[in-house]
């Protein structure tokens, strides 16, 4: 008996983790504008569009100093 449950189990998490392989994307999309809504509820647009800013700005420099050569590359090809 005790086999055949945690044999469900695992069948039942199996499943979970497909799921969220295969629709991995559309799960990541959907958070983080709920998110970015949420954020535009509570705090409002222009306050919202700020920080959205400076988190692309804390990307863009952790990329740097996480890829530098391949950032440069990036920017030689926008220029």
């Amino acid at each position: 008996m005790t086999n055949n449950n945690n044999q469900n189990e695992q069948d039942s998490t199996q499943v979970v983790v497909d799921f969220f392989k295969t629709f991995k994307w559309r799960i990541i999309g959907f958070l983080a504008f709920l998110i970015i809504a949420i954020l535009f509820l509570t705090l409002g647009f222009w306050k919202t569009i700020l920080i959205i800013i400076l988190c692309l700005i804390g990307i863009g420099i952790g990329y740097t100093k996480d890829r530098k050569q391949d950032f440069l590359n990036f920017l030689n090809r926008w220029s």
